[in-house]
């Protein structure tokens, strides 16, 4: 059964990409066919992003399954490899981080280094939006100078609404005992990130993207996971009584 996708009004653009998209045949049992479509369609509608893919988890191991180019595999593969990146925080948490690679102040500096090797100056990861099934990220790798639009982020949002029913009615289709664990643990893992982030909100003032940067930065300074920095900065405060 196909999953609704609530997606609020956007340009006539935005609206024609719509209709594209939900021609597509979200509850194929061939997983790499639709996500393949939702990735070019992106590539082409999208006019300041040059190349696009989609990670997923498997537990703990991330893999591209879709891509656009080789250059987007291996910006995606850099990330594994260091086990951390944007597209790897997106996936975890689900959240949408843009990155202007030119920019000191990101808190990737790995990535950003590679990305501009390969002339890459931004990028947008957003993670896909199934809280409770397999976790990933629609990346989006874009050779312009200039920022990356709002109405682009947004546009990126609604591809990876689509990518991410997708995903949900392959594995729907496919349940399996181990996809049932990965499930609980990509739960836990975006719980303890957000109860880190509200942490450091009480604590310190910050807004919640202020909050996001300083775990990433401890992450990327300490060489440790995202939810492993998150879960000493729980177990670390003090509980009310």
């Amino acid at each position: 059964m196909d999953l609704a996708v609530p997606l609020h009004p956007l340009s006539d653009t935005g609206d024609a990409l719509v209709t594209a998209l939900a021609q597509l045949l979200l509850d194929g049992d061939r997983i790499n066919i639709p996500l393949q479509q939702v990735a070019q369609i992106a590539r082409k509608s999208l006019t300041d992003v040059d190349e696009v893919s989609v990670t997923l988890l498997d537990g703990q191991k991330a893999q591209t399954v879709v891509f656009t180019s080789r250059l987007a595999v291996e910006l995606d593969e850099r990330q594994y490899q260091s086990g951390q990146g944007p597209c790897l925080d997106a996936a975890e948490t689900g959240n949408t981080i843009v990155v202007n690679t030119d920019s000191s102040a990101n808190p990737y500096p790995e990535f950003s280094r590679a990305a501009q090797t390969a002339g890459i100056h931004h990028s947008v990861s957003v993670g896909l939006p199934i809280p409770d099934r397999i976790v990933g990220a629609l990346n989006l790798y874009a050779a312009t100078r200039h920022p990356i639009r709002d109405d682009t982020v947004k546009l990126a949002e609604a591809f990876a609404q689509y990518a991410g029913v997708t995903v949900a009615n392959a594995s729907t289709l496919h349940p399996t005992a181990p996809q049932a664990q990965q499930v609980r643990e990509a739960l836990a893992s975006r719980a303890v990130i957000e109860q880190a982030k509200g942490v450091l909100m009480e604590r310190h003032g910050y807004t919640a993207d202020e909050a996001f940067t300083i775990l990433v930065t401890a992450s990327q300074r300490t060489s440790r996971q995202l939810r492993d920095v998150a879960a000493a900065i729980v177990r670390q405060t003090p509980r009310s009584t």
